[in-house]
């Protein structure tokens, strides 16, 4: 199964395979949102939602056998 995450972004959303996040920083000008790094996005992503939060959805996402974890940000139009 390819397990994949979908986050909200300043402007629009995405969807990132989890297997291919590398790492992830805390961005120093909002620390609201994360910098994601990825084999899609090796220059990095920024996603609207804390460090905090980020690291929760990743690694629910690489252990669970959910067909669907989002954020409610990504869930809500």
């Amino acid at each position: 199964m390819i397990h994949l995450m979908g986050v909200k972004l300043p402007e629009g959303q995405a969807i990132i395979p989890t297997e291919t996040i590398v790492g992830a920083v805390s961005d120093l000008k909002n620390p609201k949102n994360t910098i994601v790094f990825s084999h899609a996005f090796p220059d990095g992503i920024t996603v609207s939602i804390p460090i905090s939060e980020f690291y929760d959805l990743w690694l629910a996402c690489l252990l669970t056998e959910y067909e669907e974890i989002t954020t409610e940000e990504a869930t809500s139009h």
